[in-house]
């Protein structure tokens, strides 16, 4: 079984500020501008918002993995350091403004998904992939993990602004990983609000399809 992971980014955009709407406007549109139109499609303001999209079939499962690997005893996103686990419960926290649909990966929506194009108009689909909304048999889970930074041992570091969904099996019998990015504090935030900025995300997004495109094995990106 291939197992891979899909990383849905907050290329769902919060509304800001009105001092800083309009710039925030114009970024969004140039980036939508500069998508590849073959493997990413834009999505504009003039969608028919009245369009009812069939309901989403994406179950995910958490099983194997809070089967397999010990969890954290404490239920609890407040930060701190976490012991004798692999894996955190954390819910991501949703945004509080008004959210837009960037862009979306076609390849990866009907493809991995098996999702159609119409999902993408619903505004529960736009909830799910950014934090608002679970999917169904979804638990949520951060990562804890350790390693070297700058050339010295960091200690715990660990999913500080990311939530591991659940496990989708897709019709062609591949398994994936979804994860979300940008979706909240979590035990292991450190001094960070959980949150992505647009020009990570964007470039993350953007670089995941490309190596993708030139075969070079990668995690693929939503949207």
């Amino acid at each position: 079984m291939l197992k891979l992971t899909i990383t849905l980014f907050v290329l769902v955009v919060e509304s800001v500020s009105s001092n800083d709407s309009g710039v925030c406007e114009n970024n969004i549109k140039l980036f939508q501008n500069r998508l590849c139109g073959n493997c990413v499609q834009s999505c504009h303001d003039d969608e028919d918002k009245s369009f009812n999209p069939p309901k989403h079939a994406l179950k995910l499962s958490a099983q194997k993995l809070l089967d397999s690997l010990p969890l954290d005893e404490v239920k609890d996103d407040a930060v701190r350091t976490v012991k004798r686990c692999v894996f955190s419960r954390s819910r991501p926290t949703p945004l509080r403004g008004e959210l837009q649909l960037a862009a979306v990966s076609q390849d990866v929506l009907k493809n991995i998904l098996d999702l159609d194009e119409s999902v993408t108009r619903s505004e529960d689909f736009v909830q799910r992939v950014s934090g608002g909304k679970l999917f169904p048999g979804s638990v949520p889970l951060t990562h804890r993990y350790g390693g070297h930074q700058f050339g010295y041992w960091a200690g715990q570091l660990g999913d500080g602004r990311a939530h591991l969904l659940g496990e989708y099996t897709n019709r062609k019998g591949e398994r994936w990983e979804l994860q979300i990015k940008g979706s909240g504090k979590t035990p292991y935030s450190r001094s960070g609000d959980g949150r992505a900025v647009l020009r990570s995300s964007v470039r993350e997004f953007l670089c995941s399809e490309a190596m993708h495109f030139l075969s070079v094995p990668t995690s693929r990106a939503l949207r």
